[in-house]
């Protein structure tokens, strides 16, 4: 914070800068105690900060530019959730207007522009992340700084990031989170997904004889999460996959794609939504060391977890293939809602309903007969 030197602080600057040294202490030594007076020095400094803000000659000084940039560095050091990142933004758009309104002869003295160039990082970070065009006044006053040497790279890199905002482009409607796959060929996705979902089927069923057979393996087999790993991928590129062949929901674009191209991808999506099933339901393991979930409840519906959040998005997809005039999406939808109470056994990626159980307590794969509830993971 090079605009602090040479700052004489009056008593109104120095509730940030008490709120700011005291958060950064309490954070090092790990002190609720201290965050909390922190935090009331922080609620000082707004209220002082309001008042001078309403003052037609103080609005325009330097210490009130300088809290004002200080009530976001708090925001910063005691960073704990989204309403952080709302008060982080709502200083910094209170400092681009305090900059705005005291004009461009601020740039004439030394400490103006050391306050304009600290200010200006976070106006520039702003945009960035929210993808929005930085100021034209910034742009401009940065363009007419006095030439300094020492600071000359970092004016020169915040031009350049001023003009980044330009070549963001929205995602490609056949993209997901970013990622497009290209293919030589219109159904090149169904040879891919076979190779996918064989990756999913494999690793379940390595892991399967994985359980059984330890501890009498020679050598320590691969830990859980390397299986876990392999399915997150495979699914991961088969939702980008659907993304390519049918568009994706999320776009301003509606979704489209021929009946082949769906038929093609139902239980690619599919497996790639048992996988987050597995993630998301609460495994039983059978004396055989099978494991297998239940499935008989809406898993798709937390907008918290990632997992429920990608397998509605598998769900929408399935259904919007059902649209296209294929029924079979249908019932694949249910399963994956949980609206059918099946029974999923992860070691043979096979779909067991309640009926069969019955016929099937005798087996070693499936021997619900006294299954044992347990963490994921453990036996």
């Amino acid at each position: 914070m090079s605009f602090l030197e040479g700052v004489v602080p009056d008593e109104f600057l120095l509730k940030p800068i008490v709120a700011c040294g005291l958060a950064a202490i309490a954070n090092r030594e790990n002190d609720p105690d201290g965050r909390e007076v922190a935090r009331r020095y922080y609620i000082e400094a707004i209220a002082a900060t309001n008042t001078t803000l309403r003052h037609p000659r103080q609005v325009k000084e330097d210490n009130t530019l300088i809290a004002v940039a200080l009530l976001g560095c708090f925001e910063r050091l005691n960073w704990e959730s989204n309403s952080s990142m709302l008060s982080w933004k709502h200083h910094v758009e209170g400092a681009t207007q305090l900059l705005r309104l005291r004009g461009r002869g601020q740039l004439r003295t030394t400490g103006g522009m050391r306050i304009f160039r600290d200010i200006r990082a976070n106006i520039t970070l702003k945009a960035l992340l929210a993808e929005t065009k930085v100021p034209d006044f910034v742009v401009q006053w940065s363009a007419a700084l006095e030439y300094d040497p020492l600071q000359t790279p970092s004016d020169q890199l915040s031009m350049i990031a001023a003009r980044t905002w330009r070549i963001i482009d929205p995602d490609s409607p056949q993209s997901l989170n970013g990622v497009r796959h290209e293919y030589s060929l219109p159904q090149a996705h169904r040879d891919w997904n076979i190779w996918r979902g064989l990756n999913i089927i494999l690793s379940r069923t390595q892991e399967a004889i994985v359980r059984r057979s330890w501890p009498t393996l020679a050598q320590a087999p691969p830990s859980p999460q390397y299986y876990r790993t392999i399915r997150d991928h495979m699914t991961t590129d088969i939702c980008v996959a659907a993304a390519c062949a049918l568009g994706n929901e999320s776009t301003a674009d509606s979704l489209k794609g021929s009946i082949a191209n769906g038929y093609l991808l139902i239980f690619p999506l599919f497996l790639a939504g048992t996988y987050l099933l597995e993630q998301l339901a609460e495994p039983s393991v059978s004396p055989g060391g099978s494991r297998i979930i239940l499935v008989d409840e809406p898993l798709h519906t937390d907008p918290f977890t990632e997992a429920s959040v990608q397998l509605a998005g598998v769900i929408e997809r399935i259904d919007h293939i059902n649209g296209l005039g294929i029924q079979w999406a249908a019932s694949v939808s249910k399963i994956l809602r949980g609206e059918c109470r099946v029974y999923y056994d992860l070691g043979r990626s096979r779909v067991v309903r309640e009926a069969e159980i019955e016929a099937l307590l005798g087996s070693e794969v499936l021997d619900l007969s006294s299954v044992v509830t347990a963490p994921s993971g453990e036996e």
